[in-house]
């Protein structure tokens, strides 16, 4: 019974820690959402509006041009449309690589409005050297914007050779999820025919099933939470940083939620397994006395 037990606990940790990658760990959904949850979008927009204004003293060009067509929501909605379609290429769910999506047509028309108009104003001519320089300037700036919005690294991560790993296996989740919650029944069905003769024993199993299973994530979880372990991690961007650190804090919060209630219920089924085991001896050693 107790091998059998120590089995069980070992594919209800396995299981769950596959549904729970399932359902969050590998959800965009979630990390779409994080990234205006934990505010790195309007991070990503400040670190934008703040490189333009670096950016224009060398080139000239006063921040203003630059910054003219750029918006804080359109910076956030682009921001998760690459994180969407990175993660959906990563887990295979889609076969589209992820690219930027952001339109430069008013900020590219704005450049050139102004550079034009200066160059007008100073009567410089318009050579083929001139319009190469603008055509350098704005695609410094429009590189180094698309390379920002990847706030989660998830395109960089979907165009790393890792990508091939996480594409072969989270489609198959849903297969090793219902092996495991097959092993996992059978186990428990022949712990119910073995202890037949005992069903009130069953609580006191199911107790510790619950208690051990819940522990193996409940213990590292409080810690790295109540430690704030992810706040020592370096990144340079500070939307990158928001980002990252917002989305495992809420992955580490989910699993102490969910197993806090697994070890409080497996606390009460022992203790509650315990308690008849007290009445039961009673009751046989009062059934003894009177014979």
């Amino acid at each position: 019974m107790l091998a059998l037990a120590i089995f069980a606990s070992l594919f209800a940790v396995l299981t769950e820690a596959l549904i729970f990658c399932h359902k969050m760990v590998f959800n965009t959904d979630y990390y779409v959402w994080t990234i205006s949850s934990s505010g790195s979008d309007k991070a990503l927009y400040d670190e934008i509006d703040e490189y333009l204004g670096q950016y224009s003293n060398p080139t000239g060009i006063p921040k203003e041009v630059y910054t003219k067509s750029l918006d804080e929501e359109k910076v956030s909605v682009t921001a998760k449309k690459l994180t969407r379609s990175s993660l959906d290429y990563m887990f295979g769910r889609s076969l589209s690589k992820p690219d930027v999506d952001y339109d430069f047509t008013e900020f590219e028309n704005d450049i050139i409005e102004y550079v034009e108009k200066d160059a007008d104003d100073r009567g410089i001519e318009k050579d083929k050297d001139y319009y190469a320089s603008i055509d350098n300037t704005i695609d410094i700036a429009e590189k180094k914007i698309n390379s920002t919005f990847d706030v989660l690294m998830a395109k960089k991560l979907a165009l790393s050779s890792s990508a091939s790993v996480f594409r072969k296996i989270v489609p198959e989740l849903s297969l090793g999820i219902g092996i495991c919650v097959f092993v996992l029944a059978v186990l428990l069905g022949l712990m119910f025919y073995i202890d037949r003769h005992h069903p009130f024993d069953m609580p006191y199993w199911f107790g510790t099933l619950f208690f051990s299973c819940s522990g193996v994530f409940l213990i590292p979880s409080l810690f790295c939470r109540f430690t704030n372990y992810f706040d020592g991690l370096f990144m340079e961007n500070k939307s990158v940083y928001y980002a990252i650190t917002s989305a495992i804090y809420g992955v580490t919060d989910r699993l102490i939620f969910v197993n806090g209630i697994l070890f409080g219920l497996g606390i009460v089924l022992i203790i509650f397994a315990q308690v008849i085991h007290i009445f039961r001896v009673r009751e046989a050693k009062s059934r003894s006395h009177e014979h």
